[in-house]
């Protein structure tokens, strides 16, 4: 893979890319800004020494102008036309599927630790659906009831010890 810092007047956005162009003050402009404020340029944009265009990045790119930057690393392929349209596609289309229990664990692990999980990229809706999501595959209904139970006689008695000490 070459990486090249590469001046940003000779990025040329794609004029075919179907992503939509964000704005500031959309939210998933605003999430990706505050991501590269937060972690830094670590995804360089990609670009096409043979035809001058972006391929990948265009997002990144336009708020990294936007935060006055005038050259930044980018990893430089060379293809033609249609190669590149179709790595275009491929890079916003080709992705994984997330397993849902391990995505869910690992942001619980990270907001244990006081970490603020909006920098995932993740709103609090879509963190609020993983977690509805992730927890009804383990329910396994049991005809528990619970309105039955808190009928009944409480078993301890005052003074009795009910943990180890």
């Amino acid at each position: 893979m070459l990486i090249e810092k590469i001046k940003t007047k000779h990025l040329i956005p794609a004029e075919y890319n179907p992503r939509k162009d964000l704005k500031p003050g959309d939210p998933e402009y605003e999430k990706l800004k505050r991501s590269l404020e937060e972690f830094g340029y670590v995804e360089p944009v990609i670009w096409n020494k043979t035809t001058g265009r972006v391929i990948g990045g265009h997002q990144r790119l336009k708020i990294l102008l936007s935060m006055g930057m005038d050259e930044i690393e980018c990893v430089v392929v060379e293809m033609d036309e249609q190669k590149e349209k179709a790595l275009n596609i491929a890079l916003n289309k080709i992705s994984g599927d997330w397993d849902k229990d391990k995505l869910a664990l690992l942001i619980t692990d990270l907001n244990a630790s006081d970490f603020d999980v909006s920098l995932t990229g993740f709103d609090p809706g879509e963190l609020e659906d993983l977690f509805k999501d992730s927890l009804k595959d383990n329910i396994k209904e049991d005809d528990f009831d619970v309105d039955s139970e808190l009928k009944k006689p409480a078993v301890s008695h005052l003074g009795d010890v009910v943990c180890q000490h």
